[in-house]
């Protein structure tokens, strides 16, 4: 064993130097994790060179706060927001689940009836009584029929679409995420002065692109699961960074642990405000995928003033295509009572007035329930949100259970019904709650969307880092490839400049320098003209007192 613990020591040392750099580079520039730690830029931090102006960005007390629950699997939302009425087919509804369906006396009663909005057809579930009191405070609403045309029910490609709002998979927008490119207009120059406060954080892993920004830049912080975060707030670090030798591969591998160490290492303003705070209310215990576990952290850090406006937490397990009614219920029943437990906790210590919490699935369940008592991969499924600000009751169409289309199919169709696409969702919260301004909101969502009224008060400004202009973005100009078109919008008219710079803040060209009224522009850079090498360059907008850069390569 010795013998061969030497070959091994033998094999893995024999990593050149080469591959050292090459793979410290890779990760470096690809992961994103240089985006968290410390970037060198010609022997200096980014922060010396252009300033720490990111760190005084971090959202302030009011700022709204965001907070998404995954239900990973494809919820049934049929049985979660449930017919009970005439007019919503509550007897059709029980002719194509006469197994599952769920029937008022036993499943739910009046005391779980959708009531003071309109027509009182709609039901929760029994297990899901713990925010019937939200609902009846005006603290919570539902959004009908939610989807996108074209499903084709995998699993990968739906949390895919509904991460990055692409169409498909040739849409350019699949290569980044909808939050990931919100959070990259609140945080231009990310890479080059990091904030001490994570804009995103989740717990419970996933390969999905909703935090990833343009050039996939990570812009998240992740654990694992709540262990994870405890090992961090507890011990300050996740791993051990030691006992791997000297070799060029043993170094590697220490300074990529170290580095993730100290990336993760927002542990000072993680921990400091996990500290700062406690949960004041007792939650539930063993819910399914530690939701409420994570529910609680996320508490904890929003009372003591992280910073971090958008916190995502999972929960899994709606794959239901057997044995569904039970387990179903009590998944739907973590929820609710991990959700109640979240928003009580706030209300102790006055926090929860800027906070909402908003449910998501890749799609839905197929209406009928099919010979192993359960359902397969539908499309439509209500989404709910909850808290203060939300504009209580139902909106969108409800589910046609008279469709005549489900003679001959057991699925509700995105194109046959009146459905509400994600993408409208998403772009209202985007707007209406997180006060993104409206021209930056349709760059993100890719298009603009059918708007919905989801909050009782639309935002009275704009929020974003840039609240004097923002870079938009560049790509090559569609009649010349050569030619890189930079974009950029002025909140207020003003003198606007911009430079080109290497990447160690040497002022190369200065491209534009005028006086702009409110509105957007494209301006172009010839490479040719200004001799500029093929290579990496950042350029700067300066614009009322304020820089605004991006990272580019001349190819």
């Amino acid at each position: 064993m010795k013998n061969q613990n030497n070959i091994d020591k033998n094999i893995t040392c024999s990593h050149d130097e080469e591959h050292q750099i090459w793979n410290r580079r890779q990760f470096l520039m690809t992961s994103g994790i240089a985006s968290f730690g410390s970037v060198m830029l010609g022997g200096l931090p980014v922060s010396n060179v252009y300033g720490n102006s990111l760190s005084n960005m971090l959202p302030a007390e009011g700022d709204s706060i965001l907070v998404l629950i995954k239900m990973f699997g494809g919820n049934d939302g049929l049985n979660m927001i449930v017919p009970t009425g005439s007019a919503a087919g509550v007897d059709e509804y029980l002719k194509l689940r006469p197994t599952i369906g769920l029937r008022k006396g036993t499943d739910f009663n009046d005391n779980h009836i959708l009531s003071g909005y309109g027509n009182s057809d709609y039901a929760l579930p029994q297990t899901m009584e713990s925010i019937m009191p939200l609902w009846k405070e005006g603290k919570m609403n539902v959004i009908h029929n939610v989807g996108y045309p074209n499903q084709d029910y995998s699993h990968f490609n739906s949390i895919n679409f509904w991460s990055t709002a692409a169409d498909n998979d040739v849409d350019k927008r699949v290569q980044s995420g909808i939050m990931g490119r919100f959070l990259d207009q609140d945080f231009p120059s990310f890479s080059e002065t990091p904030p001490t406060v994570p804009p995103a954080l989740r717990i419970g892993y996933s390969t999905d692109k909703i935090f990833t920004g343009p050039g996939n830049q990570q812009m998240e912080l992740v654990f694992n699961d709540p262990a994870e975060f405890f090992r961090l707030a507890n011990f300050g670090k996740l791993y051990e960074t030691d006992g791997f030798g000297d070799c060029p591969q043993g170094q590697e591998r220490s300074f990529l642990r170290g580095l993730t160490n100290n990336t993760l290492r927002y542990s000072t303003s993680v921990t400091s405000a996990y500290g700062k705070s406690a949960n004041k209310v007792a939650y539930p215990t063993g819910t399914f995928s530690r939701l409420a576990e994570q529910l609680a952290i996320v508490s904890r850090l929003i009372k003591g003033r992280l910073g971090t406006r958008i916190f995502l937490v999972n929960i899994d397990g709606f794959d239901t295509h057997s044995n569904q009614k039970d387990f179903h219920l009590r998944l739907l029943g973590d929820i609710a009572k991990s959700v109640k437990a979240f928003y009580d906790d706030l209300k102790v210590d006055s926090a929860q007035s800027n906070v909402s919490v908003m449910t998501y699935s890749e799609f839905g369940r197929t209406i009928k329930e099919n010979g192993s008592v359960g359902t397969d991969h539908g499309n439509l499924s209500p989404l709910m949100m909850f808290g203060d600000g939300v504009n209580p009751g139902f909106h969108g169409k409800p589910i046609n259970l008279y469709d005549k289309t489900l003679l001959s199919s057991t699925i509700v169709y995105y194109e046959t019904q009146t459905s509400t696409d994600y993408r409208s969702v998403f772009q209202s919260v985007l707007k209406d709650w997180l006060c993104l301004n409206g021209e930056l909101t349709e760059y993100t969502m890719g298009k603009n969307y059918s708007p919905l009224n989801l909050f009782k008060n639309s935002c009275t400004g704009s929020f974003n880092s840039n609240n004097n202009a923002v870079l938009v973005g560049h790509n090559p100009n569609s009649d010349n490839p050569k030619i890189v078109d930079i974009k950029f919008s002025n909140f207020q008219s003003g003198e606007v400049e911009i430079k080109i710079k290497s990447v160690n803040g040497k002022t190369l060209v200065n491209l534009y320098d005028k006086y702009v009224i409110k509105g957007s522009y494209t301006v172009p850079l010839d490479p040719v003209k200004w001799r500029l090498n093929p290579g990496e360059y950042i350029y700067e907008l300066n614009s009322a007192g304020k820089k605004y850069l991006r990272r580019f390569i001349i190819q």
